[in-house]
């Protein structure tokens, strides 16, 4: 009998696959789709912000790049970037297309599907750490790209979480039990095959198709590739064999293969940071970068450290992040700022230490904002300006940003900072930003400072009646022709209000926020 895979049993298995893949939805959370449709609704929204936003919610951003494919493939042209995906379906399509999609809470989706989306935000952070500045011109491409580079595994991992499982126990050396490497190598094959002729199917961006084709039908090349990477302690006979080879050398230099690359280091680094497999990538993207592997390393664990820090939330703590387990042995201090950023399961965060005013700092931090023309050239980066310098510059404890939502005229955090997770986090709503009493009351003075005795203040929004700051806190309207743009929040000292001299820095800062916000409006 016969020891090879059949043949024609892999291709039904694909064709059958490859038909579910392309009806699966995926969901996303609904606090995942009520913030980014917070954010369609704002008046400030920039396509870049937006963007931007999007790329933190994966399986939004490739249900939008699968809609603007289907438009894009009438006109016979590629979606390169999310920036003109959205441009292509428009506003209101996006938000019909939201509205649309399966909304699953957080704890009912599989953890192996929740684990894959992490890999791919962690390629997403090996690539900018690797390849931005290289290629800063193509960024956007390249990191559309990187997000959706497994997003056909994405679908097929929310179908059939086992076979992440499986992956997984097969990179960390258990091999099941009656089957040989022959089978798991054929099924590998097939296995990019179908994510291949899916990514075909979803008009996916090309680079991503490149990466692909790459593993199936220039593997002969990408094996050269790796050949000569592995040669790293004689970088002038490296340069040499990729001189005589002028179709290799071609191959490496496309922009493309760093999406390759930073996926396959993200996929190596969820397993070990020792493997061969995961230092084959390393030295790969030496080749590519043409520099030292350990220089490609440094690169590369300081990726996952930053990404760790944007990725790790209470949610996620069931979660591998390849950064908890770096060989970074000899640099003790860089353990202990991760493990800092990055606590154990059911461990307590560390309360923030009290900060302490820094007038010269908070003056930088206005004269930042007061610019013209701004500086700025996203909203976000604009309220992180105005926070810092509510936290370090004034010293406030607690404090929080709220912008009005254009469609809702409900005043939304953008920003936070001293409070517990569950408190006023982003996205959450403080009360109306419209018209009525507590408008009128806002606007009649440049800071309101509350006490206990306004609780009884029936206009106050019950998100603030709530909250356990309320001995004393500090409210400051941002105005623009008697319309309110975004509201201040800092609490007050140990149940006491700010001094006199701090209640007017607060005023000044939510000054130079009103002419940051007004200046990127008209420039938006």
């Amino acid at each position: 009998m016969s020891t090879h895979p059949d043949i024609n049993a892999y291709t039904e298995v694909i064709g059958d696959l490859r038909q579910k893949l392309n009806a699966c939805v995926l969901p996303i959370t609904p606090g995942q789709r009520d913030h980014l449709l917070e954010q369609l609704g704002s008046d400030l929204l920039s396509i870049t912000e937006l963007t931007h936003q999007l790329m933190r919610v994966p399986v939004a951003a490739l249900h939008i790049c699968r809609q603007a494919g289907e438009a894009a493939r009438k006109r016979d042209v590629d979606v390169l970037t999310l920036e003109q995906a959205c441009s292509l379906l428009g506003t209101q399509r996006l938000v019909t297309l939201l509205r649309e999609l399966p909304v699953v809470e957080h704890d009912q989706l599989p953890r192996p599907y929740r684990q894959l989306l992490s890999i791919s935000e962690h390629a997403v952070g090996q690539a900018q750490g690797l390849f931005a500045n290289r290629i800063a011109r193509l960024w956007q491409e390249m990191s559309l790209a990187t997000l959706l580079f497994l997003s056909p595994l994405w679908a097929l991992t929310y179908l059939k979480p086992h076979l992440f499982e499986q992956w997984d126990r097969l990179n960390r050396g258990a091999l099941p039990e009656g089957v040989t490497r022959t089978q798991i190598a054929a099924t590998t094959t097939a296995g990019f095959q179908l994510v291949q002729l899916v990514a075909q199917d979803w008009w996916l961006p090309p680079w991503i198709l490149q990466g692909y084709r790459s593993l199936n039908d220039n593997r002969r090349t990408m094996v050269k590739a790796l050949h000569v990477a592995r040669d790293s302690a004689h970088p002038q006979e490296q340069q040499a064999r990729l001189d005589a080879d002028r179709e290799l050398y071609r191959w490496l230099t496309q922009p493309a293969n760093g999406v390759l690359i930073s996926s396959g280091l993200a996929l190596g680094a969820h397993s070990n940071w020792y493997t061969s497999h995961t230092l084959r990538w390393q030295q790969l993207a030496a080749l590519y970068l043409n520099c030292e592997v350990p220089k490609a390393q440094r690169l590369s664990h300081e990726s996952a450290v930053d990404n760790a820090r944007l990725q790790y939330h209470p949610d996620t703590a069931d979660l591998c992040l390849p950064a908890a387990t770096l060989p970074w042995t000899e640099q003790p201090a860089a353990i202990e700022q991760l493990s800092s950023t990055l606590p154990q399961q059911g461990s307590e965060p560390e309360q923030p230490a009290r900060n302490r005013a820094r007038p010269a700092h908070w003056r930088a931090l206005c004269l930042q904002l007061s610019a013209t023309p701004s500086p700025f050239t996203q909203l976000g980066a604009v309220i992180d300006c105005a926070q810092q310098a509510l936290q370090e510059g004034l010293g406030a404890e607690h404090s929080w940003i709220a912008l009005v939502h254009g469609a809702s005229g409900q005043l939304v955090v953008r920003s936070s900072a001293g409070f517990p997770a569950e408190l006023f986090a982003a996205g959450s709503r403080v009360g109306p930003g419209k018209d009525g009493v507590w408008l009128r009351w806002l606007n009649s003075a440049h800071c309101h400072s509350v006490s206990a005795r306004h609780l009884q203040f029936n206009q106050l929004p019950a998100a603030l009646q709530r909250h356990p700051y309320t001995e004393a806190f500090h409210l400051a309207p941002v105005t623009h022709n008697q319309q309110l743009l975004a509201l201040i929040f800092v609490s007050g000292e140990q149940g006491n209000p700010l001094s006199e001299q701090r209640q007017q820095a607060l005023v000044k800062t939510a000054q130079c926020l009103h002419k940051a916000l007004v200046e990127f409006k008209r420039r938006a």
